[in-house]
């Protein structure tokens, strides 16, 4: 007997016994299957994505702000450069002008570097640095500040040439906390190229 076949006396003798799937559900070799029954199991579709969301109220608001933030930070940043550059750039457009400020660059400031700023290239300035020495001898000897500071001009220019009679204030501090002033006189010589230079000055 052969016994692949049933020996129900109602079943097809001639029909094989269907085994049971496996579990991934592929169609078995001998399987009887219907007409209408898919060959496979349908592969899963795959889950759609979710829509793209636009920014929210909130993403949008901070970045209006961030840019906001990032032109103010950048205009400011171009004013201060402005201001810092018109503040530090020498006004060497009239005599009397780059004498009060050469001055206020040795005697104030005591700043040689700047003061070079209004000296021309070979310039004779001597005197100016020996008052200079003076004041800061008299400083260290008696711990003071001594200020000077021009009281007046008198400018007389002809081209490219001026000679400039400054008077000029000198700051004492006394030890009764006053202050004594005393009057100065001097002559400045000055040459234009594109401006205004120190050339010579001399104490009368």
């Amino acid at each position: 007997m052969d016994a692949s076949k049933p020996n129900e006396p109602n079943l097809d003798q001639g029909r094989s016994i269907p085994r049971s799937r496996p579990g991934n559900d592929e169609v078995l070799e001998g399987e009887i299957i219907g007409k209408d029954e898919p060959l496979a199991r349908p592969a899963p579709t795959p889950p759609s994505s979710p829509p793209k969301r636009g920014l929210g109220l909130r993403k949008t608001l901070l970045l209006v702000i961030a840019v906001a933030a990032a032109g103010l930070c950048l205009g400011g940043s171009i004013t201060a450069y402005i201001l810092y550059d018109k503040a530090t750039t020498p006004d060497r457009s009239t005599p009397e002008g780059v004498i009060e400020q050469y001055l206020e660059a040795k005697f104030s400031s005591r700043d040689n570097i700047r003061a070079r700023l209004f000296e021309c290239p070979t310039a004779s300035l001597k005197e100016v640095d020996a008052a200079l020495a003076a004041v800061k001898e008299r400083e260290a000897k008696f711990a003071i500040r001594i200020t000077v500071k021009p009281a007046r001009f008198d400018v007389s220019a002809a081209g490219t040439q001026a000679e400039v009679k400054a008077t000029l204030n000198v700051f004492v501090p006394e030890a009764d906390g006053r202050e004594t002033v005393s009057l100065q006189e001097w002559r400045f010589v000055l040459e234009k190229s594109h401006s205004w230079l120190i050339c010579s000055a001399e104490q009368l």
